[in-house]
């Protein structure tokens, strides 16, 4: 399946982010997906990984699945996250999320998080505001479309993509 853009800033998808998570988010036009195996840096109790990162995991992941159907990006305005066990470090999981309701002013999306065997480990329901079309164009200016990825286009048609676009500035 395709792979969507990435951020390289980002403390989810960003692989020039050493504090991040460094996952790569993938769609079936439907569906977002990432595959994630918690390190010792992502830690809470001793050899468990830390809630606050699954929640991270599981926004961005949500967060995504509405940008995907909707060509526009969106931010977050409320998570909820229900951690049903404990997730060991060094477990390979998968991070899905899909679109609830996106014909209202605030879009809804579910997500999960399974190990490979099928255990649930969380699951999680956003609320997420959309972005202008002006906003996802400026999102979409420095976000890295590499090989095998979504085109632009696909993110949103109405954007004109500049590869050589700048970073945004250092506190964006």
């Amino acid at each position: 399946m395709p792979k969507l853009p990435n951020y390289r800033r980002c403390f989810v998808c960003g692989d020039g982010n050493p504090a991040g998570l460094t996952v790569r988010f993938h769609t079936d036009g439907a569906k977002v997906w990432t595959r994630f195996v918690a390190k010792k840096r992502h830690m809470g109790y001793a050899g468990i990984t830390h809630g606050g990162v699954l929640a991270a995991l599981l926004d961005e992941t949500m967060g995504w699945a509405p940008c995907v159907t909707s060509r526009r990006f969106c931010m977050s305005v409320e998570v909820s996250v229900e951690f049903l066990r404990p997730l060991p470090l060094g477990t390979p999981v998968i991070a899905t999320g899909w679109p609830q309701d996106t014909r209202r002013r605030i879009w809804q999306a579910h997500g999960e998080i399974r190990g490979e065997d099928g255990v649930l480990y969380a699951r999680g329901r956003g609320r997420y505001i959309p972005m202008t079309e002006e906003q996802t164009c400026d999102v979409v200016r420095y976000l890295t479309f590499d090989e095998g990825c979504v085109a632009p286009e696909e993110i949103a048609p109405y954007c004109s993509h500049d590869a050589d676009a700048p970073d945004p500035p250092e506190g964006a």
